[in-house]
């Protein structure tokens, strides 16, 4: 390969980073903003993140076009192929927590101006754990680090650990209540760390891609062990 088609090359892979950083601060943003929505039952914050849900489809959209792109120019190879097709699903997997986060968003919606009938201590927990994952996931695609991949399957368990906390909260109250209105919320409010499981999912499948690029081994079975 000529210095001068490298230099094209890596330029062209730096706009696909920047790309998928910027989807990644959107996603991210998206995800914070919606809980806090739930949180305050904030409609109008609440369909903040409902409207910016397409400009995280369009980012998706034109990173798939991009990398369609790059790799009929370069036509990488073997393991550099791998790593480009591995960032568009890396940006599909964030174009989904992105509606997730407007499912949370949407049940905010549905109670604003309400009042809460219980705190989300866990579920704040929770997307805590997630917004780690998400920033440890895209460092550890671009630095090719197994270490954090796996770090970030972990961290997966805390979250499941919160999913099944917060079901098991939910129930418990559900034996005492009596009220329609309160009843709803918390089954929405269940369903609420639903998304946030399905969203640590996502994370935990990019771990898993980064790890057989650079391992060729699978990691759910490298971590089972």
């Amino acid at each position: 390969m000529t210095p001068e088609r490298q230099r094209h090359l890596e330029a062209g892979f730096n706009r696909l980073k920047s790309m998928l950083s910027d989807m990644m601060e959107n996603v991210r943003s998206s995800l914070l903003k919606a809980i806090d929505s739930l949180d305050r039952l904030d409609g109008d914050l609440a369909r903040v993140v409902i409207e910016n849900d397409e400009v995280i489809d369009k980012l998706q959209r034109k990173m798939d076009t991009e990398i369609c792109n790059y790799i009929g120019r370069f036509q990488p190879l073997a393991e550099d192929l791998r790593y480009v097709l591995t960032m568009m699903k890396l940006a599909t997997d964030l174009e989904r927590i992105g509606d997730l986060a407007v499912n949370i968003a949407e049940v905010a919606v549905r109670y604003e101006n309400q009042t809460l009938v219980k705190p989300l201590i866990h579920i704040k927990k929770m997307t805590a754990v997630v917004e780690k994952m998400l920033e440890e996931i895209i460092d550890a695609y671009y630095n090719k680090d197994t270490e954090t991949a796996k770090r970030v399957w972990n961290e997966d368990n805390n979250v499941d650990e919160y999913y099944l906390y917060i079901k098991r909260e939910v129930r418990e109250k559900l034996v005492s209540m009596t009220d329609p209105n309160a009843i709803g919320q918390l089954l929405d409010l269940m369903l609420v760390s639903r998304f946030l499981e399905r969203a640590g999912d996502h994370a935990t499948n990019i771990a898993e891609e980064i790890y057989y690029i650079e391992k060729g081994e699978s990691l759910k079975e490298e971590m089972r062990r």
